[in-house]
């Protein structure tokens, strides 16, 4: 080979080693890192979960698998629940799993903080059900990166292409919620709305959701509406307040249940039990317990424990190269005296 035929040869080899690197690390928009993953999303497709399920049949385990969920306080029950289709869930299939909980239920932070901590544990998947709509983006993202799928369970629905959202439409639980005390009122009537923290997905869209629902009925009114943070202490004392200053409210729309009790126990104070129609969101069995009971009027009752398990299933599916919606949905529907029996204990 002559001097000159070399540096061609030499030339040829190097532009071809750095086709292969351009090929191998740059995703389909430019960026660095695996774009399969965010192929996989389908980002503006929606599929409820029984449909879904169908569609894929149950995933299969790899050897080495560990998902990992981030949730936030599991003081409140809700968030037990979710964690406990996760890790019922990740048991049944065989494979290794860890939870990471937030102590304050309102400190993004915090939760940022357990995210990062997972991410650096070696784990195949992050599920996580953030406390605010971006405050867990820029882990999503360096996971993503990192070829490691991203599931949002129950709150917080996000825009991080990639990403997949397990779990209800909070703006319909709103809009049904208020479906439901129009449907009690047919004569119409004054109400009033306890929010969970305004810092939330959940409370925001539910809000929305309830705001809409009561303009789609002229005849209701709303005529106060207050954040009590999800805590059961605050609400109570804002029904309190709300109460005194509207005794003609016909009924209270609390977006949890944990707050709902607190309600129930201001509109019990004020012996309106039963004259004032309460209904709440999530389907707590406490609150089941006070449906039951005759002092609780109905809750738009959610499904962790289906959500936990099917956030499961989609990181498996997606770490086995199976192409999934960005949206699962897993419904809402409402828990009243007819058919409270049939889920007294437990949440589905």
């Amino acid at each position: 080979m002559t001097r000159r035929a070399g540096r061609i040869a030499a030339i040829a080899t190097a532009s071809a080693a750095l086709l292969l690197l351009s090929a191998c690390s740059a995703n389909a928009d430019g960026s660095n890192g695996p774009a399969k993953l965010v192929t996989q999303v389908e980002q503006s497709k929606k599929v409820d979960v029984a449909s879904l399920e169908k569609s894929l049949g149950t995933p299969q385990a790899k050897n080495g698998v560990k998902l990992c969920y981030v949730t936030r306080t599991l003081a409140n029950e809700f968030w037990g629940y979710e964690r406990d289709g996760f890790e019922k869930e990740a048991k049944k299939l065989g494979v290794k799993y860890q939870t990471f909980a937030v102590n304050d239920e309102s400190s993004i932070t915090e939760q940022l903080d357990k995210a990062q901590s997972a991410l650096n544990q070696g784990c195949s998947a992050i599920l996580a059900s953030p406390i605010s709509a971006t405050g867990l983006d820029s882990v999503f993202k360096a996971a993503l990166a990192k070829g490691v799928p991203a599931i949002v369970l129950n709150d917080a629905k996000g825009t991080v292409p990639g990403v997949v959202y397990v779990g209800p439409d909070a703006t319909t639980i709103g809009q049904t919620a208020a479906s439901y005390i129009a449907k009690q009122l047919p004569s119409g009537g004054k109400v009033a709305m306890v929010e969970g923290d305004p810092g939330s997905s959940n409370a925001l869209n539910r809000g929305k959701g309830f705001k809409a629902g009561v303009a789609d009925h002229t005849g209701l009114q709303l005529v106060a509406s207050q954040t009590a943070k999800w805590d059961t202490n605050q609400a109570q004392t804002i029904a309190n307040a709300m109460l005194t200053a509207n005794p003609d409210i016909k009924a209270i729309y609390s977006q949890n249940d944990g707050m709902g009790l607190g309600v129930q126990a201001a509109i019990a104070a004020k012996g309106l039990t039963g004259k004032v129609l309460l209904v709440g969101t999530d389907g707590i069995p406490q609150a089941k317990k006070e449906i039951a009971a005759g002092n609780y009027t109905a809750t738009v009752s959610e499904r962790p424990t289906t959500e936990g398990a099917t956030g499961v299933k989609v990181a498996l599916w997606l770490l086995d190269g199976k192409t999934v919606p960005g949206w699962v949905d897993v419904p809402a529907f409402i828990v009243d005296k007819a058919n409270v029996s049939e889920y007294q204990t437990g949440m589905p």
